[in-house]
Formats: C-alpha cells, sequence, structure tokens
C-alpha cells in the first residue's frame, strides 16, 4: 500500500492517477460508473498537468514566442490553476507568423494577459503540436 515509504514525485502522482483511471480493476469500474465524457475530461486534465510539469522542469525547448492577442476562462481548475483560451499571434523560430487558439493550464499566479509574450514548446508525443511554456523575460 505504500502507506510508510518515501513520497512519489508528481510524475509518479500523475502515472498512478492514469493508472486507476484507465487500466486495471479501477479502471474497469470507471467505465462502469463514469459517463464517457467525464472520463475524457479527466483524461485531458492528467495530459494538461503532464505538459505543465514538462514545461515547468524546463525539459521543453522554446520552438515558438507568441504574443498573447486574448485570455478567455473555461471555468475548469486542476489543482486550483485555471484552464484558459488563449489567442495567440505566434512567430515560429523559423520567422513564419500566424495565429493559434489554445486552451492550456496556467498558473494562477502567472496568467497570461493580452499583450504578454510566452514561449511555445513542441509537445513531446506530437512534434507538430505546441504546447504552453510559461511568460518569456
Amino acid at each position: 500500500m505504500g502507506w510508510f515509504g518515501k513520497k512519489k514525485p508528481s510524475e509518479d502522482a500523475l502515472e498512478k492517477a492514469d493508472q486507476l483511471l484507465n487500466k486495471g480493476l479501477s479502471g474497469m469500474m470507471m467505465k462502469g460508473l463514469i459517463p464517457k465524457q467525464h472520463r475524457e475530461t479527466m483524461n485531458q486534465g492528467i495530459e494538461q498537468a503532464r505538459q505543465a510539469q514538462l514545461a515547468a522542469d524546463g525539459s521543453i525547448p522554446v520552438a515558438a514566442a507568441a504574443t498573447v492577442l486574448a485570455v478567455r476562462d473555461t471555468g475548469k481548475l486542476i489543482n486550483f490553476d485555471p484552464v484558459v483560451i488563449l489567442e495567440l499571434d505566434v512567430t515560429d523560430n523559423d520567422g513564419s507568423r500566424y495565429t493559434k487558439t489554445l486552451e492550456t493550464l496556467v498558473s494562477k499566479l502567472q496568467v497570461p494577459r493580452a499583450g504578454d509574450r510566452i514561449g511555445l514548446g513542441q509537445h513531446p508525443a506530437n512534434p507538430a503540436e505546441l504546447i504552453y511554456i510559461g511568460p518569456m523575460t
């Protein structure tokens, strides 16, 4: 049960949450008790927490810089941090510019505002997709 063992890092906590939700006996119970729409929302939350953790660790290099055009609240919270929709003017490292809408988890202490510059990195599992890294200094 692990009651008296060492505390696990947050990566292990995310893996444990994923296993409880999607695998084994507990996963079968979740499928029987929780509607698919809610399970998908929980899985999205786990994935966004993983992305935020990778960005916070600094293990994702900056692939693009963006200027925030607008911020909309989704009403969702993950560990009391908001999930927001960012409308961005993105400039890739190769110089190309385009607009993009991104739903992401942000720190409640560093919620981007219109006009702020933020960094975007490539998603480790899907390099064609960009993820929020945080404000650029």
